[in-house]
């Protein structure tokens, strides 16, 4: 791939306007193997919906896939490829894997303020809708927070979040949310994300949660060739805040299998209409044989689920040959990469997922990029980071598998797609040799060149990394000081939280844009002899 990253965006924009609307909208051709040798898309091109459980491959439900195959995008622009490293920890995530494309959907269920806080701590309203965080794995993914220490840092009023989770109706009939991810968004986030059942669809309009989502002649509607109707589970996204209780859609998308065909994995909540019809994620399910029809009656509504089968040709449900109850692991999680962010072994880094490893480390010598594999839940005690129960130490990945580096590049060669980069492995200096893949994607400011400092995503191949994310970062790491990247939250006059840490301001003018809670920032800083992180510079990442 040649060209500026600029210039390489934006042929990707072009080409993956197409290759959304045919891969999102009617999906066909042959099947891709995942990371772990299974056939994801046998037959077709397969779909798996679910949680996001790790990293190192891209895990659903626990089950792994090439993290480096996909192109991703996100519902706001759908147009835009997003880097593989958009794709967070607890998010809800759409894959569709085939011959000649593979693609996954970022998609958050709501974005908006915080209504309402119950004063049980257990559940709050965005956009109409309630919310329920989880603590227990046995009910499925326990409830992640980015940007927010936890369900105490709720505030209603002026605070807006991204939740992710599983959408669910209760006996009596409400609506809920449970949640897997709420991240603090900028108070000043005027997007708006709804997701629901249709009711009172008219030729301009219809109802969700309690709000009027007015339709326009230009509103899009995916997959491409989906038809509206009442009681289907639909996620609406709109650039402009609700007024009055309405809401001008900018985009609506259905649940369905609309083009979809071969294998299918979905996770969610199982959920019986009133007429009787199962449905998980929306996507509506039916059993292949005798035994998945008594696994499947044998779980109560509102259990989560991970159903496994084939989507039935033309029919729009899938054909279930098992569906089976969470299982009760408190280690859900997986994270296999390069440390980065290394503070001490109770805070640093995993594909940019907070870990502390202080009880699970065991004499392993642990710093920025050393490669782990590692296992564990969410922290009950500081429920936004991973809790490792296990910890191994590599020498370096293995082959196939998935690095996370920061470090600057060298003899970069636009014609080729390829540089050299100069990183750190606990402190001695390497150097690798790195192309960038056909669906490579760059972020952040400034250019790919010489002297550019990078964080890259990227697949360990014979002699070399094939990077499929490029982030190109504002200074080079001093090796006098540590750094660490995230949400802030807890901002006051002289400090503010980062990934667990408390850091001094000490009068530093960030670069970038306005610090504020819920932003995303990279903090380079020092500690004094008291213990104290004093910020060197702070960048707000765009």
């Amino acid at each position: 791939m040649t060209g500026t990253p600029s210039r390489r965006r934006e042929r990707l924009r072009l080409a993956c306007a197409a290759l959304l609307l045919s891969v999102l909208g009617s999906c066909g051709g042959g099947g891709q193997a995942a990371q772990d040798g299974t056939a994801t898309g046998s037959g077709g091109t397969g779909i798996s919906v679910g949680t996001v459980t790790g990293f190192g491959s891209v895990l659903i439900e626990g089950h792994a896939y090439d993290s480096a195959a996909p192109r991703y995008f996100n519902d706001d622009d759908p147009g835009t490829a997003e880097p593989a490293t958009a794709v967070s920890l607890g998010q809800r995530l759409q894959l569709l894997t085939g011959a000649s494309a593979s693609a996954a959907l970022i998609e958050p269920d709501l974005v908006g303020p915080v209504q309402s806080v119950s004063g049980s701590g257990d559940s709050f309203t965005v956009n109409g809708l309630q919310v329920r965080v989880n603590t227990d794995p046995a009910a499925g993914p326990v409830t992640f927070y980015s940007g927010l220490p936890g369900f105490s840092g709720l505030r209603a009023g002026s605070m807006v979040v991204e939740a992710d989770g599983a959408f669910g109706v209760d006996a009596q009939g409400h609506p809920y949310l449970q949640a897997t991810r709420i991240a603090q968004l900028p108070a000043a986030t005027q997007a708006v994300r709804l997701t629901g059942l249709v009711s009172g669809l008219d030729a301009g309009s219809f109802e969700l949660d309690g709000v009027r989502v007015l339709l326009h002649g230009t509103t899009p509607l995916y997959p491409a060739g989906s038809a509206l109707r009442d009681g289907e589970l639909v996620n609406v996204w709109s650039p402009t805040a609700i007024r009055g209780g309405r809401l001008d859609a900018g985009m609506v998308r259905v649940r369905s299998l609309l083009g979809a065909s071969g294998s299918a994995r979905i996770g969610g909540l199982l959920y019986t209409s009133p007429s009787g019809a199962t449905s998980v994620a929306g996507i509506s399910i039916v059993p292949a044989d005798a035994l998945a029809a008594s696994q499947m009656h044998a779980l109560a509504a509102g259990r989560y689920v991970v159903v496994q089968g084939r989507v039935a040709p033309g029919a729009g449900y899938v054909l279930a040959d098992a569906v089976q109850a969470c299982p009760a692991q408190p280690a859900q999680i997986r994270l296999s990469g390069n440390i980065t962010g290394f503070v001490d072994d109770a805070h640093f880094l995993v594909r940019g997922v907070p870990v502390d490893a202080s009880a699970a480390a065991l004499g392993a010598r642990l710093g920025n990029g050393v490669f782990v594999q590692l296992q564990g839940g969410v922290d009950p005690s500081a429920p936004n980071t991973v809790l490792a129960s296990s910890l191994h130490v590599l020498a370096a990945a293995p082959r196939g598998g998935t690095v996370d580096l920061r470090g600057t590049v060298s003899q970069y060669q636009a014609a080729s797609g390829s540089f050299v980069l100069s990183w750190h492995d606990d402190g001695v200096t390497m150097a690798s040799m790195v192309a960038l893949a056909p669906n490579a994607v760059s972020s952040g400011r400034g250019s790919l060149d010489d002297g550019a400092y990078v964080q890259i995503e990227a697949t360990q191949v014979a002699g070399m990394l094939q990077a499929y994310s490029i982030a190109l970062l504002s200074a080079p790491h001093d090796a006098r000081g540590l750094d660490t990247e995230g949400r802030a939250y807890g901002l006051g006059a002289t400090s503010l939280r980062l990934n667990g840490l408390s850091i001094q301001l000490n009068g530093v003018v960030p670069q970038g844009g306005a610090l504020s809670d819920g932003a995303r920032i990279d903090v380079r800083f020092v500690q004094d002899a008291a213990g104290q992180k004093l910020a060197q510079s702070i960048t707000v990442e765009p």
